[in-house]
C-alpha cells in the first residue's frame, strides 16, 4: 500500500482502519517523509511510533539525528486541545499526518452537540491547511455509537478514503475507496 503518491498539496487523505493496521502503515509514511523533508505530526490518540520511525529512517540513513528532527510532533490529550493545535499549526507547505484525530472526541464527558462543534472547528482548521499542503488523518472505525457521525464527516470532506480490509495479508491487501460511510 502506497499513500505517499497521494499526498500532494491540496490533498486531504483519510485511512480508516484498526490501531494495529495503522501502527505498521504510518510509520513508515513518516519516515518517508522526513527523509523528504520537514512533516508535521499532530498526535490525537497518543501514538506517534517514535522508536519505529528512527528505526525505519537508519535503515536508509546515517543522519537519523538530523533527518528525526524534521518530524515536528505535537500532541493533544483532549478534543479541545486537538482543536487548540489545528488552529495554531502555520499552513507552511510541509505533509502534516493527523493520527487518531477522534480518539479524545469519545470521551463521555463531551456530548455530542459539542462534538459535533468542535469538529467542526477541526475540519475548517484542516480544509486551511490542506491548501497548501498535504493531510493525512488516521481515524479508528471504533467509535461511540452517539458520535458516529463524526467519522462520517471526516470522511466526507476527504478527496479518498481507505477502509482496510481486516484478516488480508499486506500484500494481498485491496484499497477501497470508502464511500456511503
Amino acid at each position: 500500500m502506497d499513500l505517499l503518491p497521494r499526498l500532494k498539496p491540496g490533498s486531504l487523505i483519510v485511512s480508516l482502519a484498526p490501531h494495529t493496521r495503522h501502527s505498521s502503515i504510518i510509520p513508515e509514511i513518516i519516515a518517508e517523509l522526513a527523509l523528504r523533508g520537514p512533516v508535521t505530526v499532530l498526535d490525537g490518540g497518543n501514538c506517534f511510533p517514535a522508536y519505529h520511525v528512527a528505526q525505519l529512517i537508519r535503515r536508509k540513513s546515517t543522519q537519523v539525528n538530523a533527518i528525526s528532527r524534521r518530524i515536528f510532533v505535537q500532541r493533544a490529550f483532549t478534543c479541545y486541545q486537538i482543536v487548540s493545535l489545528l488552529e495554531n499549526v502555520p499552513a507552511l507547505g510541509y505533509p502534516i499526518i493527523i493520527l487518531n484525530l477522534l480518539a479524545s472526541f469519545q470521551d463521555e464527558q463531551i456530548q455530542p452537540a459539542e462534538a459535533d462543534r468542535l469538529l467542526a472547528l477541526c475540519l475548517s482548521h484542516i480544509e486551511r491547511l490542506r491548501l497548501s499542503a498535504p493531510v493525512l488523518i488516521t481515524l479508528e472505525p471504533v467509535i461511540l455509537a452517539e458520535k458516529e457521525n463524526l467519522l462520517k464527516r471526516v470522511c466526507e470532506r476527504a478527496d479518498e478514503v481507505f477502509l482496510f480490509q481486516p484478516g488480508k495479508r499486506r500484500q494481498e491487501e485491496q484499497l477501497f475507496l470508502f464511500q456511503g460511510l
